[in-house]
């Protein structure tokens, strides 16, 4: 593949397009475009691109690989401005917060000739733009790999190369299942940061309740300063599986609630303790897998990839993961009542 194109040169785009550029492929030329002529500019000049046309077409024309890489509805508009200026053969994907809809966008647009395969790589930060691009920002993270209807073998091989470049981890799932999952652990900790904000903020004794804010205030807030217009998409186009998280957060808010108000008896103080003493033994337990980066999935040392003869549960390594995707797989076709987000352990 000679020339990669990326659509939307912010923090995502602009971090992909630096560590491609510092991988350094023989002969990869890396092109990039933004509706922001600065944004584009500044991705020259930070060795994001080699260049950044303001003509869309002379960054679409002759790519093998595209990377949209702008917020989730913009996905849609661009998906619709480069379907016909796409090469035959020409890989498509993104880096979209959800899934479904994205998928679903690219059926309703693309020609059979172009493979899509959509992406969401589990890094960022709460800092914005090209500015703060950063190209070890994939090291080691999680990248989620859906290849979409009519995907090739060779497409999904050209992306799984693009991610080895970017040193993240690849992971393969369905759609649906994503969305719930990121809903939980990614969308329901921006509202629940900007809920905190909202109701500190809206006091009357603000200002001086803000001197007393710290660290802690700072941690838990800090999604809050994510950029709004992503966010914002994200809640249009995850609605279902957001509004069941925001259901069972509620519920845990209530049941704490109860368990405050009843802790002036040493019933109720237990209780609290109890609940407080299993959510911080759940963390510890999580931040260690996190931190080692070590789960059963990463036991594997490879991602297979299949004969064009292979069924797409070959795309995953190892038996273990080949039967999660036989347990996708039956999912989607079961009635859709059943396929409602809800709680799920990882197998």
């Amino acid at each position: 593949m000679d020339k990669i194109a990326i659509i939307g040169l912010g923090l995502i785009g602009g971090s992909i397009g630096m560590a491609l550029k510092q991988a350094n492929p023989q002969g990869l030329q890396v092109i990039g475009y933004d509706s922001e002529p600065d944004a584009g500019r500044k991705a020259v000049k930070r060795g994001a691109v080699d260049k950044a046309p303001w003509r869309l077409i002379e960054v679409i024309e002759g790519a093998g690989m595209v990377i949209i890489a702008t917020p989730v509805l913009s996905i849609r508009e661009s998906m619709e401005n480069i379907a016909e200026m796409l090469s035959p053969g020409c890989v498509v994907t993104d880096t979209g917060s959800t899934k479904e809809a994205i998928l679903g966008w690219a059926e309703e647009f693309f020609p059979k000739e172009v493979s899509f395969v959509g992406g969401h790589p589990m890094a960022g930060k709460e800092a914005s733009g090209i500015d703060n691009a950063d190209p070890k920002l994939f090291q080691g993270a999680r990248y989620v790999i859906i290849p979409g209807k009519g995907a090739d073998e060779n497409a999904v091989k050209a992306v799984l190369d693009v991610v080895a470049l970017l040193g993240a981890r690849p992971y393969f799932m369905h759609a649906q299942e994503h969305d719930s999952y990121v809903a939980a652990v990614s969308h329901l900790p921006i509202l629940l940061s900007a809920a905190l904000v909202s109701a500190t903020t809206k006091s009357p004794a603000w200002r001086d309740m803000s001197r007393l804010a710290a660290t802690g205030f700072r941690d838990v807030s800090r999604l809050a300063g994510g950029d709004p217009v992503m966010s914002l998409d994200i809640c249009l186009t995850n609605r279902e599986g957001i509004l069941y998280w925001l259901g069972e957060a509620i519920k845990e808010l209530a049941a704490y609630r109860e368990m405050v108000e009843a802790s002036v008896q040493q019933e109720g103080a237990e209780r609290l303790g109890e609940s407080l003493s299993k959510a911080w033994e759940a963390r510890e337990t999580w931040l260690t897998r996190y931190e080692s980066k070590l789960d059963d999935d990463d036991r594997q040392s490879a991602t297979a990839i299949p004969s064009a003869s292979s069924t797409m549960s070959d795309l995953f390594f190892g038996t273990q993961l080949k039967e999660r995707y036989q347990k996708i797989l039956a999912r989607q076709d079961s009635p859709s009542k059943e396929r409602r987000p809800r709680p799920k352990q990882q197998p």
